[in-house]
């Protein structure tokens, strides 16, 4: 399940070599411990985490709305809501998965984009996020996902200035985009999607989370698993299970 994840630095500290040899004698005796108190713990057990298919265990992103950058209907029986880095490689190899699903659904399923950019590894992913933000704002979902196909298709690109051509190419007044991206308009908006993805769970990009809509019912997947595991996934979601 690739995915890229957020990276917090920590305080480096200095361990003498005495300490160092007390540390390893108290990890090692705590493995042991935790090993005989915790014989569930095995092969077996990581054999079927291995399985689960990218699922995990439970999310609570807010539900899709008008709001939102979306392909199909709200009211679509199943909406994918995919928290996503534009500088993600892993969100590239998801994307045209999602894609197809969706337009091969025959409107039974819809697709919502949010914004989850790691800066912290990827300095383009924030100027994206707001540079998508920004076209949305003049050409609503159309140019989100016009912006979108044309990044995780030509991904070495990005930068502002190929942003920017983007935007003008779409048709986006140029005066009103630059302002847009000067001011940093959207900001609150993507630290909000970034916080909601991270309050579920979501430690990374791709964080996808399957919603059935008539029982509000939430399915996350981390990570870019394979096509047959999110189509799992959606199956599960469809059943209700």
């Amino acid at each position: 399940m690739p995915e890229e994840k957020t990276h917090r630095k920590l305080p480096s500290i200095e361990l003498t070599p005495s300490v160092s040899i007390i540390i390893a004698g108290v990890i090692i005796a705590g493995a042991i411990i935790f090993a005989n108190q915790h014989p569930a713990a095995s092969a077996g057990t990581a054999a079927a985490a291995a399985n689960t298919q990218g699922a995990t265990a439970s999310a609570n992103v807010p539900a899709p709305s008008a709001s939102d950058h979306i392909i199909g209907s709200l009211s679509a029986p199943i909406v994918l809501v995919e928290y996503s880095d534009f500088q993600c490689p892993y969100c590239q190899m998801i994307y045209p998965s999602l894609k197809q699903i969706v337009s091969q659904s025959g409107g039974q399923i819809a697709w919502v984009m949010r914004e989850f950019p790691l800066y912290q590894i990827h300095p383009e992913a924030m100027p994206a996020a707001n540079a998508a933000e920004c076209i949305a704002a003049q050409l609503g979902s159309t140019g989100f996902w016009e912006y979108a196909d044309a990044v995780f298709n030509n991904q070495s690109s990005l930068n502002a200035s190929y942003s920017a051509s983007l935007a003008k190419q779409f048709g986006a007044n140029m005066a009103l985009y630059n302002s847009c991206i000067t001011n940093s308009t959207y900001l609150n908006t993507i630290q909000t999607e970034t916080a909601d993805a991270e309050a579920s769970g979501g430690n990374g990009t791709p964080f996808t989370v399957v919603i059935n809509t008539k029982t509000g019912k939430q399915y996350p997947i981390s990570g870019a698993v394979s096509l047959a595991q999110i189509q799992a996934v959606i199956a599960q979601a469809q059943a209700g299970k």
